[in-house]
């Protein structure tokens, strides 16, 4: 057996780290740019405060309301997000009271 192959089944090797220990590498979270999360909510302000009735249907307002909001404020301070949601919130409110 030649050395490279004689490498292959050395026992002296160093032992593999833990796969979900606390000496994995730590990810760098993804940060979006500012604009690139007031933009969106900027459009759909928009076209809430423009509508006499949602302009989406139940599914879309549902996926908007219950995750892209929310994903979207998350990357804003909390003053910030809380006037954003003010809001939408207000918009929501006129538009709900119309479909009734």
């Amino acid at each position: 057996m030649d050395g490279t192959q004689a490498e292959l089944f050395a026992t002296g090797k160093p032992e593999q780290g833990d796969l979900f220990g606390a000496d994995t590498v730590q990810r760098q979270q993804f940060v979006p740019k500012r604009e690139h999360v007031i933009q969106p909510l900027m459009e759909m302000l928009a076209a809430m405060r423009a509508a006499q009735s949602w302009p989406w249907d139940e599914v879309q307002m549902d996926l908007k309301r219950n995750h892209v909001w929310p994903h979207l404020l998350g990357h804003l301070t909390a003053e910030e997000a809380a006037l954003w949601r003010a809001d939408l919130e207000a918009e929501a409110a006129r538009l709900d009271s119309t479909a009734l």
